[in-house]
């Protein structure tokens, strides 16, 4: 092990285990994970309830002896997660028919409609009117609409009938979905509660012990004080500590930041596993946060954070410049070839023509390469400005043209984005495509084909059809039919400056070395870069100047993001390393090893003892979801006792 026990991993290292992770059937950290688009029932299907889902049983009495298709009604649906899009045909039902079952998606609000097929023959009465009927459905709720067509009473078979419905009638009462995350919750600060209770009683028990027999009268044979516990109740004993303190200063380890690391990459292995099947812990479908949309941006921002660090070493130790920018890299090129590999894992060989380029750890090396490169020019050991009148802000003034240069990616972004004429799509559409802002269900949108506007037209120019994601998350339910990567060159701008806003916390620990500057400076960072974002998106989901939005890095959601990071970190920081109240962890532990997590989750997600075939209810996929992220955990935990850290 070379200094303070951190093994670094050769190159050859990396490509050997990538080989065996190759072999296997990992997905990689992609959104959406490919989501199959769901096929229309017609003509009164046989449905089985499935998770997520409502069942709808249409009764449609229409008073008409003879099966007449002139009239035969249909149901038209449409989420609210699809903004802006029409009421798509879902169900046609037969005026002889008895009853019709379908299944709907309860995960957001439901728009519903019945609709005469021919109008001529056929009123449609409000009642059966979309403001009528739309309304959030329970999952596995079971609910009856009763239809009902009645002909004219003059006799005139000229004059149409009228088609009613009554409201929505819940037939059954479904259980609480969200119970199994009421337990889970439970059972994590039951487990945590014994788990500190436990420590507390074992070093107690020592000190009880030492005091019993090991005093000779109000002597001390050994200084109690001399022990101290680590995580999860590992005990170490120090005798005399006086005598091996060390003249030198020490470096500053804070676990916080590890921490941090970690958490992001446990939330990043239970949303990749499924998050036990809930929407808000997959990726957002286009605009909007949800849970999942976390981990990614977070991970950019502390490698941001990270890198104060290993720059003021360097420059302490006087590494020259081309041996810095070596370093940056390779590491750049080990992310990207890794982030290649990523792509290719399944078990069917690789076709080339259709190999992904972009990727999550593309994204990285590629942002890595950037921040780390200008930063280098910019880095300081030295604090000349502590006794200046800007000396409270000296943390930004002394890095003014650092500052300029990543607004400019910023500006560059935003003009491309707005400015950029992109065939068939026009200026400033930063919309899903497909479905999006259509007329009817009948005629297709101006912009079908414009999913993610600039930044997808860039990255289909370059890259070409075939070597981007093919399975962007709006696809199921906007119904787009172009490839879109949520990774693509055009974001890379954005994340850039995302980095950057996690090199300014560094700097932040740099500078200030007491917790009260630190934590406040922090906290309004992260004020400050969370009502920026909300005034760019108008603080609401869609039709907002900039809106949140994961797949296009827009600004707001990478401001949004720094600033929950600002605040979790100064959260970290007073717990674990000020206070002291919180170790980090089980979080400490994967954070000190997130390479070896992310290689190591995507590897082994479909073998045993981490993954396994559950049925499809949220109880039990949410039980099989955190087992994983608990298992690499216990194991990152024992890697940490034998000192071993696996880094690039």
């Amino acid at each position: 092990m070379a200094g303070r026990g951190r093994m670094k991993l050769c190159i050859l290292q990396v490509l050997y285990i990538l080989t065996l992770w190759h072999s296997s059937q990992a997905q990689g950290h992609v959104p959406g994970h490919g989501l199959v688009k769901e096929e229309i029932p017609i003509q009164c299907p046989n449905v089985d309830d499935k998770m997520n889902n409502a069942r709808i049983s249409i009764l449609y009495t229409s008073g008409v002896l003879n099966q007449n298709p002139d009239y035969s009604v249909a149901l038209l649906y449409q989420t609210e997660e699809c903004y802006k899009c029409p009421l798509v045909e879902r169900l046609v039902i037969l005026n002889n028919s008895t009853s019709c079952n379908i299944l709907i998606d309860s995960r957001w609000n439901s728009r519903l409609e019945i609709r005469p097929l021919h109008e001529e023959t056929v009123k449609q009465d409000p009642s059966c009117k979309e403001d009528k009927l739309s309304e959030k459905l329970h999952e596995n709720g079971t609910y009856d609409l009763y239809v009902t067509f009645t002909p004219n009473d003059t006799g005139d078979k000229t004059v149409p009938g009228t088609v009613k419905c009554r409201h929505l009638i819940l037939e059954n009462m479904p259980a609480d979905s969200y119970i199994p995350i009421y337990v889970a919750i439970g059972c994590i600060a039951g487990v945590s509660i014994l788990i500190t209770l436990g420590k507390l009683l074992y070093k107690k028990r020592w000190y009880c012990l030492n005091r019993l027999f090991m005093t000779t009268g109000n002597e001390s044979l050994i200084n109690p004080g001399a022990y101290t516990s680590e995580d999860l109740g590992v005990m170490q004993t120090t005798i005399n500590p006086a005598d091996e303190q060390d003249s030198r200063p020490k470096k500053e380890r804070l676990k916080s930041l590890d921490t941090f690391r970690g958490i992001s990459i446990i939330v990043m292995i239970f949303v990749n596993y499924g998050g036990g099947g809930y929407w808000f812990f997959r990726h957002s479908r286009w605009n909007g946060l949800t849970f999942a949309d976390l981990v990614f941006p977070w991970f950019i921002w502390i490698m941001g954070t990270a890198m104060a660090y290993s720059f003021t070493g360097m420059l302490r130790r006087v590494t020259p410049k081309h041996k810095i920018f070596w370093k940056i890299f390779k590491r750049s090129c080990i992310l990207f070839v890794l982030g290649l590999l990523v792509n290719t894992g399944g078990c069917d060989p690789t076709r080339l023509t259709h190999l992904r380029i972009p990727g999550v750890l593309q994204r990285f090396a590629g942002t890595y390469l950037v921040v780390a490169s200008i930063h280098m020019f910019f880095a300081k050991t030295v604090d000349v400005s502590m006794y200046t009148y800007w000396g409270f802000i000296r943390d930004i003034v002394d890095f003014w043209l650092e500052w300029i240069l990543h607004i400019v990616f910023v500006t560059v972004h935003i003009i491309i984005t707005f400015a950029l004429d992109v065939p068939g799509c026009g200026k400033g559409y930063i919309g899903p495509g497909g479905l999006h802002e259509a007329v009817n269900s009948t005629e297709a949108s101006v912009y079908q084909n414009c999913t993610g506007g600039a930044a997808g037209y860039i990255d289909r120019q370059v890259f070409g059809d075939d070597h981007i994601y093919q399975s962007p998350t709006c696809k199921p339910i906007y119904k787009t039919t172009v490839p879109y990567d949520p990774e693509g060159l055009l974001g890379t701008l954005n994340s850039v400056f995302m980095c950057y806003l996690g090199l300014q916390a560094g700097k932040i620990l740099m500078t200030f070395k007491e917790p009260s500057a630190r934590v406040k400076r922090f906290l309004i960072w992260g004020l400050f870069l969370c009502l920026i974002a909300g005034a760019l998106c108008g603080f609401k989901k869609d039709g907002g100047t900039i809106p949140l939005n994961k797949n296009l890095w827009s600004l707001s959601f990478v401001l949004c993001m720094a600033g929950f990071a600002f605040v979790l970190l100064a959260f970290c920081y007073v717990t674990i390393d000020v206070y002291k109240v919180w170790s980090g962890a089980p979080f400490y532990f994967p954070g000190m090893n997130s390479i070896f997590m992310y290689i190591a989750h995507t590897t082994y997600q479909n073998y045993f003892p981490v993954g396994w075939k559950v049925e499809e209810n949220h109880t039990q996929q949410l039980a099989l979801h955190l087992w994983g992220p608990a298992f690499f955990c216990l194991f990152t935990y024992m890697m940490h006792r034998k000192k071993i850290y696996i880094t690039i």
